[in-house]
C-alpha cells in the first residue's frame, strides 16, 4: 500500500536526488556517480517509511528493491543507463501484478484505494456488494491502469536509451506527473457514470452542533 509521506515526497523524492545529480555533475563527478548519490535520499526515506509504518508496503518495498537492484547491476555493468531506467522495473511489473488482479475478487485499484479512504472504507465495501456499476467500475480502471502502466514503463526504458544521460532525470518526475494526472480521467468518468463518485470521494461537510 501506498505510504502516508506528504510533501516529503517531492522534497527528498525527486527534489534532492536531482540537485545532488546536477550539482555533482557540475564539479565534474561521472553521471554513475552522481546518480548513485542521489538514490541514497529516496532509498533512506523509503525505508525510513517502511520501519514507521510497521506492515507490508508493497509499493515502498518495490521501490527500495528497484533502487538496490538498478544500483547494483549499474556498478557491475559500469553503465549509468542501467540504473536511469530503474523506474521502468517497477512501472512494468505494477502493470502486470494490477492486470492480473482483475482474476481475484476485488482488483488492485480498489483495495488500495480502499485502504488509503479508511473512513469512507465501510461505504465503499457496502457499494461494492451491493452495486454492480460500482465493481464493474473499478475493474475498467483497473484495466486502464494496468495499460497506462505498461506504456509508462516503455516510455521511460525509449527516454532512458535515447536521450542524453544528463537529462534523462528531468524527465522522470515529468513522466510521473503526466501518468498519474492522465489516469485520473478514465478513474473520474468511470465512477461518476457509475452514480458513485459523490458519495465517495466528495468532501464530507463537518458536522454542526
Amino acid at each position: 500500500m501506498p505510504t502516508h509521506r506528504g510533501p516529503w515526497l517531492l522534497i527528498v523524492d525527486i527534489a534532492i536526488p536531482l540537485a545532488l545529480y546536477y550539482g555533482l555533475k557540475a564539479l565534474g563527478v561521472s553521471d554513475l556517480n552522481a546518480l548513485l548519490v542521489g538514490v541514497v535520499p529516496g532509498l533512506i526515506s523509503s525505508a525510513v517509511s517502511l520501519v514507521r509504518e510497521r506492515r507490508t508496503d508493497l509499493v515502498g518495498m518495490a521501490v527500495v528493491v528497484s533502487m538496490v537492484a538498478s544500483s547494483v547491476v549499474a556498478v557491475i555493468g559500469g553503465d549509468a543507463r542501467l540504473l536511469l531506467v530503474r523506474n521502468a522495473w517497477i512501472s512494468l511489473p505494477f502493470a502486470g501484478i494490477t492486470l492480473w488482479s482483475l482474476r481475484h475478487p476485488q482488483p488492485l485499484t480498489y483495495v488500495v484505494t480502499r485502504a488509503m479512504m479508511v473512513r469512507r472504507g465501510p461505504l465503499m465495501d457496502e457499494f461494492w456488494e451491493t452495486n454492480e456499476r460500482f465493481r464493474n467500475a473499478w475493474k475498467w480502471i483497473t484495466v486502464w491502469w494496468g495499460i497506462a502502466t505498461i506504456i509508462d514503463g516503455v516510455v521511460r526504458i525509449v527516454v532512458s536509451y535515447t536521450l542524453p544521460i544528463s537529462v534523462v532525470p528531468a524527465t522522470d518526475p515529468v513522466i510521473t506527473v503526466i501518468t498519474i494526472v492522465v489516469l485520473q480521467v478514465p478513474t473520474i468518468i468511470l465512477l461518476r457514470r457509475s452514480g458513485t463518485w459523490h458519495a465517495v470521494f466528495a468532501p464530507r461537510r463537518p458536522t454542526v452542533g
